[in-house]
């Protein structure tokens, strides 16, 4: 019995955490918010409005679970939201990556 205990803790400490579930709704959210993002151009009252949605759902989005074409199409979404924000005098912070 505390042999199994053991065997338990010690995969559950085991520093590797399961890759999160795939979202590709999130594809979507992302191309929305991308191309709205860039609408605003330098208007900075847009851009604020729009980078406090960012930031709401930053989390989701880049802990988004998607691999090959559909991660490659999530990640250019969010990259124009970055360099359209940037453009605009607004930078759209990144939450910390997740392990891969």
């Amino acid at each position: 019995m505390r042999a199994a205990l053991l065997v338990i803790a010690l995969a559950a400490c085991s520093g590797k955490t399961a890759p999160p579930p795939p979202h590709p709704e999130l594809i979507e959210v992302a191309r929305d918010l991308a191309d709205r993002v860039c609408a605003c151009e330098t208007d900075k009252d847009c851009l604020t409005e729009l980078r406090t949605e960012w930031d709401a759902r930053k989390t989701a989005l880049v802990n988004h679970g998607l691999t090959g074409e559909q991660r490659a199409e999530i990640d250019g979404h969010i990259g124009r939201i970055r360099a359209c924000g940037d453009g605009g005098g607004l930078t759209f912070w990144m939450p910390p990556l997740p392990e891969q």
